[in-house]
């Protein structure tokens, strides 16, 4: 039996599955009817935020690299693709967090190693683009913060383990105030 397909993409041909081979992460970004190699590299790399020449695909039935940027994925048929996300290193993230403007990157939850070999984790709760330096704030479980003050020079890697959610519903001030009454 096949499976069950909406009534607006029964007339469509079938997309390829994505797989993420190398991270135990799972792939939000599904391909559409218009996708072409392109545009799929570029989804995943804005999801997995890393530049497009640290993702790769290959088919899954003989592992050869999709290189043809223009192909479309309809034209692949049912199938299931390999995405691989090569690590990067800090020059690459470095460029990439600098071409997408430091504003995108607040809040995000990030992984630095430094050059004396310490691992620190936490947001990134500043940029300083005039010293070239940024601050990492570490939430700890007791309410208060560890904050480092960082330059660029000595991170040896990075790593973002997490964006944050610009959209949240959730999102409330801090304090709130209270609605005013109007008086007539």
């Amino acid at each position: 039996m096949a499976p069950y397909r909406p009534p607006h993409m029964r007339n469509q041909p079938p997309l390829p599955k994505l797989v993420c081979s190398n991270r135990n992460e799972v792939i939000r970004t599904q391909p559409s009817q218009s996708d072409t190699i392109a545009t799929l590299t570029a989804n995943l790399a804005e999801e997995f935020h890393v530049p497009e020449e640290l993702i790769s695909l290959a088919l899954e039935k003989n592992g050869a690299p999709m290189q043809d940027a223009k192909k479309e994925l309809t034209a692949l048929g049912e199938c299931t693709i390999h995405v691989t996300v090569k690590p990067a290193s800090h020059e690459q993230m470095e460029n990439y967090i600098r071409s997408k403007g430091s504003d995108h990157f607040l809040g995000a939850e990030l992984k630095l190693m430094t050059n004396t070999g310490e691992e620190l984790k936490g947001e990134l709760y500043c940029i300083q683009e005039q010293d070239g330096s940024c601050i990492l704030r570490e939430k700890l479980s007791n309410g208060c913060a560890n904050y480092w003050w960082l330059k660029w020079n000595i991170i040896t890697s990075i790593s973002i383990e997490s964006m944050p959610d610009k959209k949240r519903s959730d999102f409330r001030p801090a304090v709130s105030v209270p609605a005013l009454e109007r008086r007539s």
